[in-house]
């Protein structure tokens, strides 16, 4: 008899312990900061991974003025502007967001938003007073939720775009659980250049550094920001400045961002019409990949690259206005008879930049990183 109402409790405690965590799991996935929750580490699954307060209110006045306005664009794009008057941001971060999904999730977590993106920016310990934010979406629901989403934050000015079907671009054509087979990428990529470009000439104003984050990346080191103004303000060369991308079990995710071994021919002259595949599997072959190149380094160190990635991408704003942009096309090699062999989207601002006073492509050392969310 005892054993039995030893056992009764003890299902009676287990049944709690249950609904407890089932409440808890519950509360965190619906809460109203619409932020996700987390069960990826201990801490975060018991609460822990509270979003990142901002640090600067002291220096924002009581009766700070700000202007809002909406209208269409010629091309039907619907602009969002919204600007504190009298602030003049120097610092210009931009986003593209396809739709909810873009923002990902990690690995025993529920679907991120543009509240979790904006906890990454806040984390910058930045003043968004100085700081301009531009997004472009082809999703009307997450339009509206970004704009709901700034109203608590101090940004200088914030430009967001919304086109309708990626503005009737390739992607309306490309299913999002296709766009990265090898088949789609030539189409796909061009499409992203395209549109990278579009939201960054629509946003930049005087803004001093352009700074490039993907909608999927969750988490900055400490100080990556800063340095990457430090070290361009620091040298005149540094007109590009990317950084490791992590992701809980890649060492390096982002396989756009290398350097060309040099010491091979053919990819250092002209290559003709009948090499042009040769000469891309070669370079797949012995490009050096950022993790390899950092190695041995310090967070000061500056290490010369070839090509980037969109995941983290510091640009000199002077750069951009002398004509530095995405390429749509692989620019590499291009002749009159035919489009190159490599250097698309984010691969081609190097080669683009590679003559221009400051164009130099660098990636920060040590152990400067961004994290890659564990889910698309």
């Amino acid at each position: 008899m005892g054993s039995l109402i030893r056992f009764a409790h003890f299902r009676i405690f287990l049944i709690g312990i249950a609904s407890f965590l089932i409440l808890f799991v519950l509360f965190h996935s619906f809460e109203p900061r619409k932020r996700a929750w987390s069960c990826k580490t201990l801490s975060s699954c018991l609460g822990g991974g509270h979003a990142p307060s901002y640090k600067h209110w002291d220096g924002v006045p009581l009766d700070l003025a700000i202007g809002q306005s909406e209208k269409t664009l010629s091309d039907g794009t619907v602009f969002y502007h919204q600007q504190i008057v009298n602030k003049n941001p120097d610092i210009l971060f931009l986003v593209l967001s396809r739709d909810g999904h873009s923002w990902s999730r990690d690995f025993r977590s529920t679907r991120r938003t543009v509240y979790d993106f904006l906890d990454v920016i806040v984390s910058t310990e930045l003043d968004l007073t100085r700081v301009s934010l531009g997004l472009m979406t082809s999703s009307l629901d997450e339009f509206k939720a970004a704009k709901e989403a700034i109203k608590p934050l101090p940004f200088a000015r914030v430009a967001l775009f919304y086109r309708e079907g990626d503005g009737g671009g390739a992607a309306t054509q490309i299913a999002y659980e296709d766009r990265h087979k090898k088949e789609v990428q030539r189409r796909r990529r061009g499409l992203i250049a395209s549109l990278r470009n579009y939201l960054m000439a629509r946003s930049l104003q005087d803004e001093t550094h352009v700074i490039w984050v993907d909608a999927d990346v969750v988490e900055f080191s400490k100080g990556i920001i800063q340095t990457m103004i430090e070290q361009s303000d620091k040298r005149e060369d540094a007109g590009i400045i990317t950084a490791l991308c992590k992701q809980t079990i890649t060492p390096n995710y982002d396989k756009n961002a290398w350097s060309v071994n040099k010491e091979v021919p053919l990819l250092m002259g002209p290559v003709g019409d009948g090499d042009l595949d040769t000469a891309a599997d070669k370079l797949v072959e012995t490009r050096t990949y950022l993790d390899e190149l950092i190695k041995g380094t310090n967070d000061n160190d500056l290490v010369p690259i070839d090509s980037v990635g969109g995941t983290i991408l510091y640009l000199k704003a002077s750069v951009v206005r002398q004509g530095v942009n995405f390429p749509t096309s692989y620019v590499v090699g291009t002749t009159w008879s035919h489009e190159g062999w490599v250097g698309i989207e984010s691969e081609g601002v190097c080669y683009m930049a590679s003559h221009l006073d400051g164009g130099g492509c660098f990636v920060l050392g040590g152990s400067h990183h961004v994290r890659h969310a564990d889910w698309s």
